[in-house]
């Protein structure tokens, strides 16, 4: 994955450089309290909301570190992450991924970096997520009427970032959602924007991304049409057709801060740190740790530990307590994976990454495979 060289170490900061890594500092430590004040990451709303594609991570890398990686990703994995990071590639790079989801299904990812020196770098992305084939059954047919569906789940996505100075990198993205079981469908738009702040202290970097900000949607279609013979007619009257209309359901919407650290930097290997509060909008807030061992900058081997802060709400007494579980909705909580990259010519990379997460219960855990190439 391309990322800009940081500058050597040095063993002191200037006034400005100690103030800009206090006040963000700073920033980290007070979003949980702001989370909390603002009393968002309830799970007393988490079946209000949809689209949870949107949520599905993509990019073996960050997925193997937890997600804690808004602050450094770079390259077309930024994509999803945080879109302020692509603006940190100065070549073009492509990226794909294949999960091995749970319950069967299939999560496959694309993504495109174009860099352009005069208006920034521009992405592309396509997700797809395939449930498999579900059988039809009614009451007078509990096998199977021989209809098989096969429901599928999309995003499309769009990216512009920027570098505006050295230390500030933006980025925004517009997903294109839409949703397709039987003959009903749901289409929206989602929106996500990220900022990226470099302080050149042992490569030190802070991330925030606001994901998936967008209007409802709503299933509508021809499967929720149905012909009916009005009340009271008689059995040779024409039948008519009446539609019904779905609930509409809100994007899972989150903020993300996030920090990186260069903890141990020689000369043919390093050490990055990572930490990353999320506060969701119809779940619990996340709290995630993740460490990166690179050797040479070709070898990586990567961990990450994460839980989620859940509410709890008294049946008597309507109290409302929250408290720390170790994992997020079906994970377990941690996640491990590696990483070789090959340099091809002067500028060019090819990379391969995988990573691992247990989830919890019956299911099978998930495995994501990475190929990123940039030319």
């Amino acid at each position: 994955m391309l990322r800009r060289t940081a500058q050597n170490t040095v063993s002191g900061m200037t006034p400005r450089a100690r103030r800009a890594v206090v006040g963000a500092a700073f920033m980290l430590l007070l979003m949980p309290l702001l989370g909390g004040a603002a009393h968002a990451g309830s799970d007393l709303r988490r079946g209000t909301v949809g689209a949870l594609e949107l949520q599905l991570p993509v990019g073996a890398r960050s997925s193997a570190l937890g997600g804690a990686t808004a602050a450094d990703v770079a390259g077309a994995e930024a994509i999803y992450w945080n879109p302020a990071g692509l603006a940190n590639s100065e070549h073009t790079e492509v990226l794909f991924t294949h999960t091995r989801y749970i319950a069967d299904m299939k999560l496959n990812y694309a993504a495109l970096g174009v860099y352009t020196e005069k208006l920034g770098v521009f992405g592309f992305n396509a997700k797809v997520l395939s449930l498999g084939d579900v059988i039809v059954t009614t009451e007078d047919a509990p096998e199977g009427t021989g209809e098989i569906l096969t429901p599928t789940f999309s995003v499309l996505g769009v990216t512009w970032a920027r570098q505006f100075t050295d230390r500030v990198l933006f980025g925004g993205t517009v997903n294109y959602v839409n949703e397709s079981v039987a003959n009903v469908d749901a289409s929206g738009m989602a929106f996500d924007f990220g900022v990226q702040y470099v302080t050149r202290w042992h490569d030190m970097r802070f991330g925030m991304v606001m994901k998936n900000i967008g209007p409802s949607m709503e299933f509508s279609g021809p499967g929720l049409e149905t012909s009916v013979l009005p009340p009271d007619a008689e059995q040779s009257a024409s039948t008519r057709v009446t539609r019904a209309t779905s609930a509409s359901f809100e994007m899972p919407s989150s903020f993300t801060l996030s920090g990186s650290f260069l903890a141990v930097s020689g000369p043919t290997q390093k050490l990055t740190v990572l930490g990353a509060f999320q506060n969701n909008n119809f779940s619990g807030d996340v709290m995630r740790g993740a460490a990166e061992w690179m050797y040479r900058d070709q070898f990586a081997l990567r961990g990450s530990v994460f839980g989620s802060i859940n509410s709890i709400v008294d049946a008597t007494s309507g109290d409302e307590t929250t408290d720390f579980v170790k994992g997020e909705q079906v994970y377990s909580g941690y996640a491990l994976g590696a990483g070789a990259t090959i340099k091809s010519g002067d500028a060019g990379l090819i990379g391969l990454d995988i990573a691992w997460r247990p989830v919890k219960n019956f299911f099978d855990d998930t495995l994501e495979f990475g190929l990123h190439i940039a030319f």
